[in-house]
């Protein structure tokens, strides 16, 4: 198997149950060594967490391959010096504790830069180590509506409407992490001193808002009506069989095209057309869309290049064509036999690619071999365990 673009990295995980965890499964996959740090006993929260393949949670599994773990009480101060002991050797820290949290336990930056001046400290959070909010709780609709995004995406009645996946939790705090963790990694080799990330999912999604806050700033009650569904040229349409077609002919030669191949061409000027023209198109557009099945629909209009797409069932993708090439799904192994699916890799690199080298862990499965490697002795490492301090 190649190398991977980040071997030779070394992470310490302190995260746990999303952002952390995808964030450092993400240098794993690219071939960092992820030495997961969890909780003696009930390791981290995710775990526990439904549905489960067997014992082990899939949602677990699926944010945690290629890591290894070693299970440490940190609140002993023998088990704080363990993960020093980690830091010394380390490239990487990774914590998603709310601020305050790691200093309190001895593993904040201060401490940790101490120990190995070198070493990158990552801090996932909602609202950022500083600042007003920084010490408040929060999910990802808190992030989401704190950045100024939840209010962007609302129903028919005018109320923010929740995205089915986690938005700040996955672009807004993991992604920026380990853009964070490459680019002071890049720094260090140019200084030789390692730094602070501070990777806030509230900042991260505010960064994202560059379009809209373009409208914003134009002048008070300046709207977004391109990207925002209100023109008939870019908008979702049902289709006979209950399932739906996404629309994003934008640009007028994808518009002309889709108007000309449903063979309505007096279509054609009224692309941004508004008032009842644009009521009576999205009439006519959409009672035309529900004479066929989707898959019909996207079966002729492939054929035009006029931006149709289908909106796909999660259940659909793992036959999809496109995905099965891309291997945005595979298998993978698991400790308790047999093998779970997992979604694949974001970035593909030709010379050094991404692969599932290590089936998730189990808690604590690699605490005796990783205090070998910091050189500890049997005796001690008997010790700990019968201490309580590692499991």
């Amino acid at each position: 198997m190649e190398l991977g673009a980040l071997e030779g990295v070394r992470v310490v995980d302190l995260s746990r149950l999303l952002p952390g965890p995808f964030a450092t499964q993400l240098l794993a996959d690219y071939g960092a060594d992820v030495v997961k740090v969890e909780e003696p006993g009930r390791g981290d929260y995710l775990r526990g967490f439904a549905p489960f393949a067997g014992e082990e949670s899939r949602f677990f599994l699926n944010l945690n391959r290629n890591k290894r773990s070693v299970a440490v009480d940190l609140k002993q101060p023998r088990g704080r010096d363990i993960v020093l002991d980690l830091v010394a050797g380390a490239d990487v820290l990774v914590e998603s504790f709310r601020p305050g949290v790691a200093e309190r336990l001895g593993l904040g930056p201060d401490a940790c830069r101490k120990r190995n001046p070198r070493l990158v400290y990552c801090s996932v959070t909602g609202y950022g180590r500083t600042g007003p909010y920084a010490h408040l709780a929060g999910h990802d609709v808190n992030y989401l509506a704190v950045a100024g995004a939840l209010g962007l995406v609302r129903d028919d009645r005018g109320r923010p409407v929740i995205p089915g996946f986690q938005v700040a939790d996955v672009g807004g705090g993991a992604l920026n992490a380990c853009l964070g963790i490459l680019m002071a990694l890049v720094a260090r080799q140019r200084t030789g001193e390692g730094q602070v990330v501070d990777a806030a999912m509230v900042d991260g999604v505010a960064t994202w808002l560059v379009y809209r806050w373009a409208f914003h700033t134009a002048g008070d009650g300046a709207g977004e009506p391109y990207l925002s569904g209100e023109f008939p040229c870019y908008a979702v349409y049902e289709t006979a069989d209950g399932r739906f077609l996404a629309v994003g002919a934008l640009e007028p030669q994808f518009w002309e095209r889709l108007c000309t191949a449903l063979g309505h061409a007096e279509w054609i000027p009224l692309q941004f057309s508004g008032g009842v023209d644009r009521d009576r198109l999205f009439d006519e557009l959409g009672a035309l869309f529900r004479t066929r099945t989707r898959d019909e629909w996207c079966r002729d209009l492939a054929r035009v290049d006029c931006c149709v797409t289908p909106v796909m069932e999660l259940g659909e993708l793992a036959d999809d064509p496109h995905w099965r090439e891309r291997g945005l799904v595979r298998q993978m192994e698991i400790a308790t036999g047999g093998a779970v699916s997992t979604l694949g890799f974001p970035v593909g690199l030709d010379r050094t690619p991404p692969a599932v080298r290590r089936r998730p862990p189990r808690l604590g499965e690699h605490t005796a071999e990783i205090l070998g490697e910091l050189g500890y002795p049997e005796r001690d490492v008997a010790a700990l365990f019968e201490g309580n301090v590692v499991a």
